[in-house]
């Protein structure tokens, strides 16, 4: 197989006008986009919130809704952003609102693998290849909103009689990264982000189809690939480029891509996308795939109106039939304003395993004591026979700002208070795999043995995940504020005189963005 560069490579996929066009974008950095997040809301109608969030953004960038679209229906959940001419040149990255993760920066593009999966609150997901955080998030964040509008609040009737009412309702994600460092920086983004629906696993790709067959509604696969739009960054891989390794890495996503469709249950979707224009990367893993399940799968149409010519055949050699051609999706940097990017679909139409649909799991065995329900639990009970401890416990609780959640556990461990979504937790996904944890800690717990007593000590996700639940302990801050707290700076407030030597939850328009301590009238910008 001969060695070309990936310019020479596209030349052969686009025609001359076509190619001239890519090449003169090819070099020009990628238009910059956001995505608001919108559980961050909670009780505030989420349309509020995003106007806010909005509104705060457009006095330094220019916003703009992209043109996908399908049926109508606009893909709006990123949005691009323009740095105003008039204004000295910053990052988004280092934006207030970023600072904060009420925003993140995501490539439209790649955000448009997760909008074409379609999740729904009470399916069960899977993502692959989950780091650095962008799609996770999305995702997660999809769930949160849509869950908590109907079951974790329940403001009304009608929007919680919308929800399944099944025992096995979802509203969580399992998010896969293979990489150790990666998979930490995974999960210190989604507890920043206030996500605690998702359940983060370290494992190979084989395990995960052993250990969960059939077991998943929506799996979304963006593979490893060769990652040649982001390759301008080198000349050398612009301009030496090995198409033996580019074979060798489409037969390696082949392979992935047959052993998670294996997780999929039947009737269950798939999306698989990279961030490559290659050939060997995209068409001919979709036709390998489909030629080996050519009875168990079948090749859905990408729901995107603006998707580029399709190609069939590629050197002479047939690829795709015309008809499934024109499903697969591929996004180009001079057509989108985007990055390179390729997505297809799938659906699961019978089983490729002789496995049972519904796993019998092994009872859970955990060293936790659990109390949910605590609430009830001692709301009329102040009997002797009660632990200190446990009173202890719950009377710093609601000191704070828990009354009732339905849908979380909350349960201690020996040093710490956690919680974790209750279909999670009953669905006893941790005895498949061992040394995982699938709960998120928001107190530290300190033992007095002198006074036989304990001290709850709240970590900084409180603000993010409970901040709008919060009734005591709480101040709204300005978009000054704000910015200095994001700079890590201590500030005084002579609101703070009522809380002195104790913890607080800063509110940004209602929405909670950070914990701090009082010292000396003084919030001290150190206790995370």
């Amino acid at each position: 197989m001969k060695n070309i560069s990936y310019l020479d490579m596209v030349k052969e996929i686009l025609n001359e006008s076509e190619f001239f066009e890519f090449e003169k974008c090819y070099n020009n950095p990628v238009k910059k986009s956001i995505k608001i997040l919108n559980h961050r809301g909670y009780k505030n109608n989420k349309s509020d919130l995003h106007n806010i969030i909005y509104s705060t953004i457009s006095k330094e960038w220019d916003l703009s809704e992209p043109d996908f679209s399908y049926n109508w229906n606009k893909y709006n959940d990123v949005l691009f952003a323009t740095r105003k001419e008039d204004l000295k040149p910053s990052s988004l990255w280092s934006h207030y609102l970023h600072q904060a993760w009420l925003i993140y920066v995501q490539e439209m593009a790649a955000s448009l693998s997760v909008q074409m999966l379609w999740v729904e609150p009470w399916d069960y997901v899977l993502d692959m290849c989950a780091a650095p955080w962008g799609k996770s998030i999305q995702i997660a964040d999809s769930l949160l909103s849509s869950w908590t509008q109907w079951r974790i609040l329940g403001d009304t009737q009608d929007s919680s009689s919308q929800a399944p009412q099944n025992d096995d309702n979802a509203w969580f994600l399992i998010s896969n990264e293979i990489d150790q460092w990666r998979k930490k920086a995974l999960e210190s983004n989604l507890h920043r982000c206030g996500i605690f629906n998702v359940w983060v696993i370290n494992q190979d790709w084989c395990i995960i189809w052993d250990k969960f067959p059939e077991t998943f509604d929506k799996v979304l696969v963006d593979a490893p690939c060769s990652w040649e739009w982001m390759q301008y960054k080198s000349d050398k891989k612009v301009w030496q480029r090995d198409e033996k390794k580019s074979k060798k890495l489409s037969e390696l996503q082949t392979q992935l891509l047959i052993s998670w469709l294996k997780s999929l249950k039947v009737w269950g979707e798939l999306v698989y996308s990279t961030c490559t224009t290659n050939i060997l990367e995209n068409e001919y893993v979709v036709s390998e795939v489909l030629k080996k399940y050519w009875d168990k799968i079948e090749l859905l149409p990408v729901p995107l109106d603006e998707k580029s010519d399709w190609i069939c055949s590629w050197r002479w050699n047939e690829i795709l039939s015309h008809e499934n051609a024109k499903k697969v999706a591929r996004l180009w940097p001079h057509v989108h304003w985007t990055g390179g990017f390729f997505i297809s679909k799938f659906r699961k139409v019978d089983s490729t395993q002789n496995v049972s649909r519904h796993l019998e799991w092994n009872e859970r065995s955990m060293s936790v004591e659990w109390i949910s329900h605590i609430r009830s639990k001692w709301q009329d009970t102040q009997d002797s026979s009660a632990k200190a401890s446990e009173w202890q416990m719950w009377k710093n609780l609601s000191s704070w700002w828990i009354s009732s959640i339905s849908d979380l556990d909350f349960f201690i461990s020996k040093y710490t208070v956690n919680i974790a979504p209750k279909s999670l937790i009953q669905s006893h996904f941790e005895n498949k795999i061992s040394n995982i944890k699938i709960w998120l800690s928001i107190f530290k717990i300190l033992e007095d043995k002198k006074n036989n007593s304990q001290k709850l000590i709240p970590l900084v996700w409180i603000a993010q995940i409970f901040g709008h639940l919060a009734t005591q302990n709480v101040l709204e801050i300005n978009d000054e504020q704000l910015k200095l707290l994001m700079e890590k700076r201590d500030l005084n407030d002579e609101r703070l005189k009522e809380y002195e030597w104790n913890f607080v939850i800063l509110k940004w328009n209602g929405v909670g963005v950070w914990l701090v301590s009082v010292q000396k009238w003084i919030w001290k910008n150190k206790c995370f």
